[in-house]
């Protein structure tokens, strides 16, 4: 069977043409054809060793997430939720509780490039957020122009937000994104504009000094709190530098999400809600499709920064 997996922590994928193949599946599994299965920035902090979920973790490694498979018995497709399964390879065994049954035509590739940057707001917005507190929010969305910034305004209008704001340092790049009820350009120092208006949710992609800047000088409505929630760090910067007097100075609730803010019973709870918002999006632009073979020669390549690498270890794009 062909695989591919991670041999040296720090360097590209090995592709492997002769591995081992699967044992039978047992009665809790089904035996799948791998379809698809993105490669984001959590699987590339895995595939370096770095990343929390892969503590601990032994070479040669998998450093996949999630992604979809096809049942060639059945005709099914399935997507395979997060650590379920290892997806570098042609086959997988997957336990049924851990498969999620998808609409008939849906395109295997959209599925796998957007879940993840779909669910990192998702999970932020649903489990993150005060309960019910979405609908007829007004959201920032700090780093917008990113692929999981893009994603987070599909999700927060799917969940009833009111009106969303856009932050990004590049003009251009932010006027290309629908979908938005303002823009803002993201300087350092960062201070939001007061004809924004109140902000009600932080959703942020950025972190660092911007962070401050948008907690800081954001309009809140009396009365109400503005709940922060961080979810990635695009400016590159590893802390946060939160002075103790703005906590007290401002109804502000701060909190993070990732995959280690929430749990696999919300995992569960969500995934249904999820797919069914990513099943409509088209399959974005910037997706770049590779076969196991390819792996390793694209995983540094020019040809890949910035896009959204996809692995199809079964489909010929």
């Amino acid at each position: 069977m062909k695989t591919a997996s991670i041999t040296a922590w720090g360097q590209p994928p090995v592709f492997n043409a002769t591995s081992p193949g699967l044992p039978a599946p047992t009665e809790s599994q089904i035996r799948a054809h791998v379809l698809a299965t993105s490669i984001p920035p959590v699987v590339r902090g895995r595939a370096l060793g770095l990343h929390p979920s892969s503590k601990g973790a032994t070479l040669p490694y998998d450093p996949s997430l999630d992604g979809v498979v096809l049942d060639q018995n059945t005709g099914d497709t399935y997507y395979v939720t997060p650590l379920a399964a290892k997806l570098w390879a042609e086959e997988v065994n997957v336990e049924k509780q851990a498969a999620v049954k998808l609409p008939r035509g849906v395109d295997p590739v959209a599925v796998a490039a957007w879940t993840n940057p779909v669910g990192s707001s998702w999970m932020a917005l649903k489990c993150r957020a005060l309960p019910n507190s979405v609908q007829g929010a007004r959201v920032l969305v700090m780093g917008v122009t990113s692929l999981s910034g893009r994603a987070a305004v599909h999700v927060a209008k799917d969940l009833g937000a009111s009106s969303i704001i856009g932050a990004s340092r590049k003009q251009e790049t932010l006027d290309q994104v629908t979908g938005l009820d303002g823009r803002v350009l993201l300087t350092d120092p960062f201070v939001l504009p007061k004809e924004v208006g109140p902000i009600d949710i932080i959703l942020d992609f950025v972190g660092g000094r911007a962070a401050i800047g948008a907690l800081s000088t954001a309009q809140i409505e009396a009365g109400k709190e503005l709940q922060y929630i961080h979810v990635g760090d695009l400016a590159g910067e590893e802390e946060i530098m939160l002075p103790s007097k703005l906590l007290n100075a401002r109804p502000i609730r701060i909190t993070g999400s990732g995959m280690g803010a929430w749990g696999k019973g919300e995992v569960k709870r969500e995934i249904g809600g999820l797919l069914e918002c990513v099943s409509r999006m088209e399959r974005p632009e910037e997706v770049v499709t590779v076969g196991l073979e390819e792996l390793p020669a694209v995983w540094d390549s020019e040809e890949v920064k910035g896009k959204r690498l996809v692995l199809t270890p079964t489909v010929k794009e």
